[in-house]
This record gives C-alpha cells, sequence and structure tokens, in this order.
C-alpha cells in the first residue's frame, strides 16, 4: 500500500503504525505491573493480619524489631519475585529484528544493512559483483540451451517417435485381448468355427536335405569321371611314340571313343537346385499369409458372431476378474443414480455432436 509522505495522519503509515504498537505493548506492560503490585500489596497486607492475629494470641508487645524483620521480608519477596532480565532482552531483540526485517520499525541514521537487507551495488566489492555476474550468465546459458533442446526438430521428432511407439504397444496389448477373446469364442463354440484350416505336411527342410544329397551324389560321380578321363589322356600321350605308325589308321577309330567317354552326362546342378528352394520359400511365405488372413478371418467371424448371439464371451477378457452381478456388491445403482448411467451418458453424449455439428 502506497501512502504519499504528506499524508502523516494516514492510519495505515508504519510510523503510525509503530506508534500504536508501541503504546499497546507500552499499556500490555502497565497493566502486567499493576496487577504484579496489586497481587503483593494483597499479599502483604494477608501477612501483616496474620502477624497481628498471632500477637494478640501470643500477647506480645509490638516491637519495632518485628516490625523491621517483616520489612526485610517484604523487600526479599518483592527482589525474588522479578522476571528474567535476559530472556526479556533477547525478546525484545528478536521483535526488532522482525520489525525491522518487514520495515516497521526504523531509526534515524539507519542503513540498509542495520534493517536487514542486502548491500546496495556500490558497497560491494568488484569480485563479488564478478561472481554474481557469473552465476546470473550460469543460469542464462542453462535456461538457453534448455530453450534450444525444446526447439529442436530432433526432441520433437523423438517425442513423436516415442508417441507412436505407446500407440503401437496398445494396439497390440488389444490385439491380445482381442485374440484372446476370440480364442475363447471358439473355444465356446466348436461346431460352429471347427479347425479346419490345414498346413501342408510337406516342408522345406525335408525338400533342402534332399536336393543337397543328390547334389553330392552328382558331385562326386563328376569329380569320379574326370579323373577317369584324365588317367586316360596321360595313357595315350604315353603310348603316342610307340604306335606313330598306325596313327592314320587308328585315329578314325580312336576319335569317337575318347568323345563318347568324354561326355558329360547332363545332371541337375546347384544353380537349378537353389531356383527350386527359392520357389519353394516363396510357396511357405506366402502359404504362412494365407494361414494369417484366414485365422484372423476367422476370429473376426467368431467375434461378430458371438456379439449377434449375445454371448458374454465376446465382450470379456479371460485375464480379467469377474464382475459382481449382485446389486449389493455394485457400487452404485442407476436408479438411485441417473446421471451415472450409460444410456444416458450416450444420449447426452449424441446431443453434444449433434449440436455440435449444428453450430460448423
Amino acid at each position: 500500500m502506497n501512502i504519499l509522505p504528506k499524508k502523516r495522519w494516514h492510519v495505515r503509515t508504519k510510523e503510525n503504525i509503530a506508534r500504536v504498537r508501541k503504546d499497546e505493548a507500552e499499556f500490555e506492560d502497565k497493566k502486567l505491573q499493576d496487577e504484579f503490585r496489586s497481587l503483593i500489596a494483597d499479599q502483604e497486607a494477608r501477612t501483616d493480619a496474620l502477624r497481628k492475629r498471632a500477637r494478640s494470641s501470643l500477647g506480645l508487645p509490638s516491637g519495632s524489631a518485628i516490625e523491621k524483620h517483616s520489612v526485610l521480608l517484604s523487600d526479599r519477596s518483592t527482589s525474588l519475585i522479578q522476571g528474567n532480565k535476559e530472556y526479556e532482552t533477547e525478546k525484545k531483540a528478536e521483535k526488532e529484528a522482525a520489525e525491522k526485517s518487514i520495515g516497521l520499525l526504523t531509526y534515524l541514521g539507519q542503513s540498509m544493512l542495520d534493517a536487514g537487507g542486502q548491500k546496495p551495488w556500490y558497497d560491494l566489492h568488484p569480485k563479488r559483483l564478478r561472481s554474481d555476474e557469473d552465476e546470473k550468465l550460469k543460469k542464462k546459458e542453462e535456461w538457453e540451451a534448455k530453450k534450444k533442446l525444446r526447439a529442436d526438430p530432433l526432441t520433437q521428432m523423438n517425442k513423436v517417435s516415442e508417441w507412436f511407439e505407446k500407440k503401437r504397444e496398445e494396439k497390440s496389448l488389444e490385439e491380445a485381448k482381442m485374440l484372446r477373446r476370440a480364442d475363447s469364442c471358439i473355444a465356446a463354440m466348436p461346431g460352429l468355427f471347427p479347425d479346419d484350416i490345414s498346413v501342408p505336411s510337406k516342408s522345406t527342410s525335408s525338400f533342402l536335405s534332399k536336393s543337397l544329397q543328390e547334389t553330392s551324389a552328382c558331385g562326386s560321380s563328376q569329380q569320379s569321371s574326370k579323373k577317369k578321363s584324365k588317367h586316360k589322356r596321360k595313357r595315350r600321350h604315353r603310348s603316342k611314340s610307340h604306335r606313330s605308325s598306325r596313327s592314320s589308321s587308328s585315329s578314325s577309330d580312336e576319335i569317337p571313343s575318347t568323345r563318347v567317354s568324354d561326355a558329360i552326362v547332363p545332371t541337375p546342378g546347384p544353380s537349378s537346385v537353389a531356383i527350386e528352394l527359392a520357389k519353394r520359400l516363396s510357396m511357405d511365405k506366402l502359404r504362412a499369409e494365407r494361414l494369417q488372413r484366414e485365422r484372423k478371418e476367422r476370429e473376426r467371424a467368431a467375434l461378430v458372431m458371438a456379439k449377434a448371439m449375445g454371448l458374454s464371451q465376446a465382450f470379456t477378457d479371460p485375464g480379467q476378474p469377474e464382475v459382481p452381478t449382485d446389486e449389493r456388491e455394485i457400487p452404485f445403482n442407476s436408479a438411485f443414480n441417473p446421471e451415472l448411467s450409460a444410456a444416458l451418458a450416450a444420449r447426452r453424449q449424441r446431443h453434444r455432436e449433434a449440436r455440435r455439428w449444428s453450430y460448423q
């Protein structure tokens, strides 16, 4: 609350508030002192009355010594019944510090340090100023780094990828739940959905082992035939010098025999086996995809049929706990809480959508 300096008469000025509080404190102290004095006076009057009664009963004269002794006792009682001065001074210092910190209590010539505030900039050492500036720069750099990190497109892409990954996980969980429901429906209705998805008995692994055996046998036979042909050629080369005279007559007979012996019988090679294997693999892949499609269609049909027939297994997950059907165990009843019923909620949703489309 800002009050102009010329309005000293205002009730809410700091000086007036401090003066009022000071007057209230003085009044409380004076009141306590008066009560203390009244208590002491009552005690002294009571003791005097008791002494006089005792003297009158004993028949003793009233002497000055007894009166002096009573005066000493009264002085001692007043000296004993006093507050703790150290505690009072500590409380007073705490109160002054609190009032100075909020600016309520000020003295003439009081500085900012006396008031409990921070040092002004002109009273600070250059090193202190430099350290403060370094801290500010460090904080600013951290803030700028965070700002750049938030504005970085890679972070946005990571967020989007995380969102998509989360959606994929939710979709996979929903699909697994639907599969469990479909399996329960199929198990409940084996007559409607027989397990007629057949898988072929022949597999690619058996064909692969058979083809490898055939290729190894063909390779061994080809190697043996090559060795035999090489041995025959060496023998012909050695006997050529000895049979030079009969070369013209026997050349016509030996050429067709060598050609027939060197001829290789065509056998299925590794290239044809690889082609056949690739065909078999593609066929197996297509067959697996077809079986997966058939299973999905059967599960979907099972869910549709179960919903059409009103079976509860299509809507309940086997892993979920059973919902109590007793009205006493249900947390609320639609008759007593109509605003919580599903029909009214759906009606309200349709009404909102209709209003939204009308506004658009």
